[in-house]
């Protein structure tokens, strides 16, 4: 914590200083703007192969952080002579050793008139006139590829718990919002009767095959053969499930599988599943049959071999229910 209060302190005064005092700065041969607030380290400047290991903040005009790694894993680049950079952070690289902070000040305009591409478009954030700046600190320099190796397998196996937990927490939006674009789909086939026109197709199956099912969710139905006696398969539980899926009013199988840790009633599956599995118990088994809209709708996947708004039958097994994933 006190490395990271230290650094954005650091920034604090660079900052003043890009701002106040920009004749300070030097300059690299293609123009770059550079200033280097030298460590107490007794260690040589990097040497050609040897890698850097950098914690890093980019803010475009000194107040909008684009990207930072503080709090995150930090970056490794190694040192590779090219005397053809033009406009490039690492033209700096040479004149670094462990410890060293540094701030590197980018000109928009001179960017796109020094870049390979002249004629590509800035990014949205990012306009003619603006100012990057660089913020970094040298943590390491690692004198060997092995070296390299080894440090970043240790920082990965750090970082890992928060890598984890931000790809839950950008599943679990992504799940809540294509959740909440199905309820806005539903409410639309609801004002125009769709919906009633797909469940009666499935009814009226059910009704042929003298078939008594349970009707749950939005209009899927499950025929139960058993019940199961373990613990009962609900939202937010991990699933194992075996099933064969079928054409409807074929009993054409498309795909028999099973399905491990499926974590039910999140929009991990289509809604008939998330739907028709919650009336089970782990041993359960049975049929779920779907109508269109809750299957694959007007979108089936590409190159599957579903029409739109096919309903669908699924005979399952629930082979498992737990709290955590497999």
């Amino acid at each position: 914590m006190k490395k990271v209060n230290y650094f954005l302190l650091m920034v604090m005064v660079l900052a003043g200083a890009t701002a106040c005092n920009q004749v300070s700065y030097k300059k690299t041969k293609t123009g770059l703007l550079y200033k280097i607030i030298p460590s107490n380290s007794k260690d040589s400047l990097v040497k050609n192969g040897q890698w850097l290991k950098i914690h890093f903040t980019q803010k475009i005009n000194e107040d909008s952080v684009l990207q930072s790694t503080y709090g995150k894993m930090p970056i490794y680049v190694q040192l590779v002579e090219n005397p053809t950079l033009n406009y490039d952070p690492a033209e700096v690289f040479p004149f670094l050793k462990k410890g060293d902070s540094v701030v590197i000040v980018q000109f928009v305009d001179s960017l796109m008139a020094k870049q390979n591409n002249p004629g590509a478009a800035l990014p949205p954030y990012m306009k003619k006139g603006d100012k990057l700046n660089l913020y970094f600190t040298v943590l390491d320099v690692l004198k060997s590829d092995s070296a390299y190796q080894n440090d970043m397998q240790k920082e990965m196996v750090k970082d890992r718990p928060r890598q984890e937990k931000e790809q839950h927490e950008q599943m679990t939006k992504m799940r809540k919002e294509r959740m909440e674009q199905q309820e806005k789909e539903f409410a639309e086939l609801k004002k125009t009767g769709e919906d009633v026109k797909q469940i009666k197709v499935v009814e009226d199956f059910l009704a042929a095959k003298k078939l008594t099912a349970t009707k749950t969710g939005h209009g899927t139905f499950v025929v139960i053969t058993q019940q199961g006696t373990g613990p009962k398969a609900e939202v937010g539980k991990f699933l194992t499930v075996k099933y064969a899926g079928k054409h409807f009013g074929t009993d054409s199988i498309f795909q028999a599988n099973t399905y491990p840790g499926l974590e039910l009633g999140v929009g991990a599956v289509i809604p008939g599943w998330d739907e028709g599995l919650q009336l089970f118990n782990e041993g359960g088994k049975g049929t779920i049959y779907i109508p269109g809209f809750l299957a694959y709708g007007k979108n089936p996947p590409q190159g599957s071999p579903f029409q739109v708004d096919e309903p669908l039958v699924f005979d399952v097994e629930v082979v498992k229910v737990s709290n955590t994933p497999e």
